[in-house]
C-alpha cells in the first residue's frame, strides 16, 4: 500500500499555503498517510524541521516510494509531471487524483471517501478543509507548523516590551497592498478606519477594566505620520512576515480583515478576532471570537 497524499497546487501566498498544508497535515496525522506537499516547500524553510516534517513532507510510515518522491531531486520531476494533465491522465494506473465535490472546497470526508490506498492520491487544489481531524489534532499541527527560532525570538522581544507597558494589547493587520484591486477593494480599508477600529476596541477593553490598552500594527506598507505618532499604538518594523503573523498571535486580540493570513493568527495563538467590514461598529468583546479552523 502506497498510502501517500501528494499535493501541488501553487495558490496565494503564506496564509493560504499554511491553510491547504495544516489541513492536509491533520488529515494525514489522523489516517496514518505520508504526505508530500509541493506547494509548501518553499514555505517549509520559514519553519522548525523534525525528523517527521520537514521539507513540506510529513513521513508516517516506512514507505521506499515516499522517500524517493520527497527527495529535492524527485519533487523538481514532480512539479514538471504534474504541470500536464494529460501526464496526469497517463499515470492514471499509479495516481489517483482527487477533485473538490463541493464548488471549490474540498472536505475531509470527500477525502476519505475519494482515497486509494492502492495509488498516489493527487490533489491539485488549494481549499481543503479536514476540520474534525484539524480538532482532534490541533497541537501537533502547531508542534510541526512552528516558527523558526530567529522569527520567534524577534517577535517575543517586540511582544515582551509592549507587555511591559501595557496591560492588554490588540494587533491590527492592516492589510493594504493588494487588496487596493482585490474584489474590486471591498477590504481595502483606509488607515482612517483601522484608526476608528482601534478606538472603538480600546474603548471597549477601557469599559471592562484594561486601563492601558496598547495597539500593535502588522502592515504591508509603510504607515501615515498621523498614525505612527499616536500615543500607544505601536507599529512592527519587522519587514518579516513570519516576525508580524508570530507577533499577531501573541496578542490579546485581533482585527483584520477577511484573510487566511487573519484566521491563521487567531487559529494558531488561540486569539480572539474580529473580522473587518466597512461600516462595522466595534461595541462589545462579543464580537470577537476564536477561530476554530485555519
Amino acid at each position: 500500500m502506497f498510502r501517500i497524499l501528494l499535493i501541488y497546487s501553487d495558490y496565494g501566498r503564506l496564509g493560504n499555503r499554511l491553510h491547504t498544508h495544516a489541513n492536509s497535515l491533520a488529515w494525514c496525522i489522523a489516517n496514518n498517510y505520508n504526505l508530500i506537499n509541493l506547494s509548501f516547500n518553499d514555505y517549509a524553510v520559514l519553519f522548525e524541521s523534525s525528523p517527521k516534517h520537514n521539507s513540506g513532507n510529513l513521513h508516517q510510515n516506512e514507505n521506499f516510494i515516499f522517500k524517493s518522491l520527497s527527495s529535492r531531486l524527485f519533487r523538481n520531476l514532480l512539479r514538471r509531471l504534474l504541470l500536464s494533465d494529460k501526464w496526469v491522465e497517463r499515470l492514471a494506473w499509479i495516481i489517483k487524483q482527487i477533485r473538490p465535490t463541493h464548488n471549490e472546497m474540498l472536505d475531509g470526508a470527500d477525502l476519505s471517501r475519494e482515497i486509494n490506498q492502492k495509488k498516489i492520491n493527487l490533489i491539485k487544489h488549494w481549499d481543503i478543509r479536514c476540520t474534525n481531524s484539524l480538532k482532534l489534532h490541533q497541537n501537533e499541527v502547531r508542534d510541526y507548523l512552528w516558527p523558526k527560532k530567529k522569527f520567534v525570538a524577534s517577535a517575543d522581544k517586540i511582544i515582551n516590551k509592549l507587555r511591559s507597558e501595557y496591560d492588554c494589547i490588540v494587533g491590527i493587520h492592516a492589510r493594504r497592498g493588494d487588496y487596493a484591486t482585490y474584489l474590486d477593494g471591498l477590504h481595502y480599508h483606509s488607515w482612517e478606519s483601522y484608526s476608528h477600529w482601534a478606538n472603538q476596541t480600546k474603548k471597549v477593553l477601557e469599559n471592562l477594566g484594561k486601563k492601558n490598552v496598547g495597539i500593535v500594527i502588522c502592515t504591508d506598507e509603510e504607515s501615515p505620520a498621523h498614525i505612527t505618532e499616536v500615543q500607544s499604538v505601536f507599529i512592527s518594523t519587522s519587514k518579516e512576515i513570519m516576525v508580524d503573523i508570530h507577533l499577531l498571535s501573541l496578542c490579546d486580540y485581533n482585527l483584520g480583515p477577511p484573510s487566511s493570513f487573519g484566521t491563521w493568527v487567531s487559529w494558531f495563538g488561540e486569539v480572539p478576532r474580529i473580522t473587518l467590514q466597512k461600516g462595522l461598529m466595534i461595541q462589545s468583546l462579543k464580537q470577537f471570537q476564536i477561530s476554530d479552523k485555519c
